[in-house]
């Protein structure tokens, strides 16, 4: 994906927003965000996505599927038979 005409591409608006620390305010990226709000929005989006992300738990995350609902999955895909009903 490419940047929209004199705007940061999504890969650095990414790098940015992966950041752990502060970038300060050298460099172009940080001269273009200082004066671009549609870049200073996305990179606020993204460090949102990033912070959730980071804070999910192991608790938080689904169990796998148990033995027989893989040997069902396995069983459909294929094609012995019609599902099981239940």
């Amino acid at each position: 994906m490419t940047a929209a005409p004199g705007h940061l591409t999504p890969a650095t608006l990414v790098e940015w927003a992966l950041r752990d620390d502060d970038p300060g305010e050298d460099g172009d990226t940080a001269r273009h965000l200082a004066d671009c709000p549609a870049c200073r929005e996305q990179l606020s989006r993204l460090r949102r996505v990033v912070r959730l992300a980071r804070a999910i738990e192991t608790p938080d995350l689904p169990e796998p599927p148990s033995r027989p609902v893989w040997e069902r999955i396995e069983r459909d895909l294929r094609g012995t038979g019609e599902p099981d009903a239940g």
